[in-house]
């Protein structure tokens, strides 16, 4: 597992996973852990007329495009995106 960030790419309308200097697409689906007040929590990506967020099976939220999340996800799930830098 590797940690990274999922950031809102406002040029492109699309969520991104950054690894270091590397931006990785989301795909719906996905699995990814997402940290909550210093605990990571099994979360799914899903679309539906926004992002949003399945934690545990059991609770949703809708992830706000202004904000950034710290996550933990499998590099082998992951496709590389060019980066314009």
């Amino acid at each position: 597992m590797k940690r990274g960030i999922l950031v809102y790419d406002h040029m492109d309308q699309e969520w991104r996973i950054w690894i270091g200097q590397q931006a990785y697409l989301t795909m719906q689906g996905q699995t990814v852990e997402i940290r909550i007040h210093h605990r990571y929590f099994k979360a799914y990506l899903e679309k539906d007329f926004d992002w949003f967020v399945t934690l545990d099976n059991e609770v949703s939220f809708t992830l706000r495009i202004y904000e950034i999340y710290k996550i933990r996800i499998n590099i082998q799930d992951t496709i590389s995106v060019s980066t314009p830098f």
